[in-house]
């Protein structure tokens, strides 16, 4: 867990960098928690293993982090940043998917 610091301006929105650079934002204008996209990916195959419980791991990862003397915001947390995050990540990775489904099936026609 860190911080980035982003030189943000209409040409080169906070969003598009952090996607840039491999992150996915919890919000797509002042995100204050971006999440990997690596990490999201591996979320999403181990919810389709396990009950999807994002708030169980969202805590797990909390505990985890105290445990490496990193401390999060109790009023803010990461569960609902992460959640609103993966929800968009999943929505966007669907969406791709049926884009992709869309144009091989126009490319077979």
């Amino acid at each position: 867990m860190h911080s980035i610091d982003l030189m943000v301006c209409s040409c080169a929105p906070a969003a598009q960098q952090l996607l840039q650079m491999g992150y996915f934002p919890c919000a797509p204008l002042a995100p204050t928690l971006a999440v990997s996209v690596k990490v999201l990916t591996l979320i999403k195959h181990l919810l389709v293993c396990i009950p999807p419980n994002t708030s169980a791991w969202c805590e797990a990862l909390e505990s985890y982090l105290r445990g490496m003397g990193y401390y999060v915001d109790a009023k803010e947390g990461i569960r609902r940043r992460f959640s609103n995050a993966y929800h968009w990540f999943c929505i966007l990775d669907i969406t791709v998917d049926e884009y992709v489904q869309q144009c091989t099936q126009a490319c077979s026609s």
